[in-house]
């Protein structure tokens, strides 16, 4: 894992970039990264059918600078880092939430945690889900996770942004099923 000299260099060499990078973002083990402005909220009322390509629509809203947004108990939207992210072919970047929201109930990573080496100039993606008792209120640019550095054994064959089906959003954007159910002639003999 990275250390903030690590990182420094990282940013330095360019294998790493996080823009804007906020005074004090770069931390002993990791980098601090804000909320985005935007949230998508799916519309409840179906049933989601990965192999049908059934999915929900979603509500989005800007959040208000001086309002926020209200994440009321059990709810469950997406956004996204207000920083824009590369990691090059040779890092590894986890994201996860902060413990000063988890101890609230805020999660921002349900599984999702992995940004996949070749991600290029985009937000990342936040699953935000209150399992606390009380309503958190989200403020753009409020400190929301942090990301851990690391080095990989040997540089990604290729690049997250060549193939990735995300690869084209560039902020908070729906599910994208392709491929999702594999065939049993999908097998490696």
């Amino acid at each position: 894992m990275f250390s903030s000299t690590d990182i420094k260099q990282a940013l330095d060499s360019g294998e790493l970039k996080v823009s804007p990078l906020f005074i004090g973002a770069v931390r002993p083990g990791g980098i601090r990264l804000h909320l985005g402005e935007t949230i998508i909220k799916p519309k409840p009322g179906i049933i989601v059918d990965i192999k049908h390509n059934i999915l929900p629509e979603y509500e989005t809203f800007t959040i208000d600078e001086e309002k926020g947004y209200d994440l009321l108990p059990g709810e469950f939207v997406l956004s996204a880092t207000y920083e824009k992210v590369t990691v090059g072919n040779s890092l590894g970047f986890l994201i996860e939430g902060r413990s000063t929201l988890a101890r609230l109930g805020l999660t921002i990573v349900q599984t999702a945690m992995l940004v996949y080496p070749g991600h290029t100039d985009r937000a990342i993606t936040l699953e935000l889900a209150n399992h606390g008792p009380n309503t958190i209120r989200l403020y753009p640019l409020m400190k929301i996770a942090r990301a851990a550095i690391f080095e990989m054994k040997s540089p990604a064959e290729e690049a997250y942004d060549v193939k990735g089906k995300y690869k084209k959003q560039t902020d908070v954007g729906p599910p994208i099923f392709e491929g999702e159910i594999m065939s049993k002639d999908n097998i490696v003999k």
